[in-house]
């Protein structure tokens, strides 16, 4: 009779582990995160690719005043999961067209370190901060360096095909004066 409550105690002890009820899984095992769960997709499929397209708004402020310049982007991003349910890292390279006085056309690349939140298998909401980096290549070259700012949110309406919809602001100092760029973006994501 003991030897068959030490069974079943141990048997309850092994379902009540907060990785689930397989034994053999360890905490934050990418490869085995239970299914109930509204982020275990992020688990089975830690990248995801995806492309972009939206509208920028330049904001320049020199001295004595603000000017601003309307555009559009398209861009690609790639991200990774690094530790699963609290970090994920985002590289985005899209090409912005700004249709200022004179025609401004910029790389205007971000590295995002992002916090996603899973209240539903459906919608993923996320924040996101890191360096931003504008590669300008007209009027004239330069390399801007700034910082970056976001909130959005995946839609998925299946289980490895969404879409990333994104509102960023950034700022890069540009000869003596600060550039403030905002971002609204969408397009359709892919995780592998």
């Amino acid at each position: 009779m003991r030897a068959w409550a030490t069974r079943l105690l141990a048997a309850l002890a092994v379902t009540a582990t907060p990785w689930g009820h397989n034994a053999a899984a360890a905490p934050g095992a990418l490869s085995k995160v239970e299914e109930g769960h509204p982020g275990h997709h992020h688990a089975a499929f830690p990248n995801l690719v995806g492309l972009r397209v939206g509208f920028v708004s330049l904001v320049e402020s020199p001295q004595g005043g603000a000017e601003y310049s309307p555009g559009v982007l398209v861009g690609v991003s790639y991200e990774r999961t690094l530790v699963h349910e609290w970090l994920e890292l985002e590289l985005t390279a899209p090409v912005a067209v700004a249709f200022a006085e004179e025609r401004v056309v910029a790389l205007p690349i971000d590295l995002h370190f992002k916090k996603p939140f899973h209240p539903s298998p459906h919608v993923s909401p996320y924040l996101a901060a890191g360096p931003a980096f504008d590669v300008q290549l007209r009027p004239q070259a330069a390399v801007l360096f700034g910082a970056s700012v976001a909130i959005g949110t995946y839609v998925w309406p299946t289980r490895r095909v969404g879409i990333d919809i994104e509102v960023d602001y950034n700022v890069v100092a540009e000869r003596g004066k600060a550039v403030h760029e905002f971002v609204v973006a969408a397009g359709p994501v892919v995780r592998f």
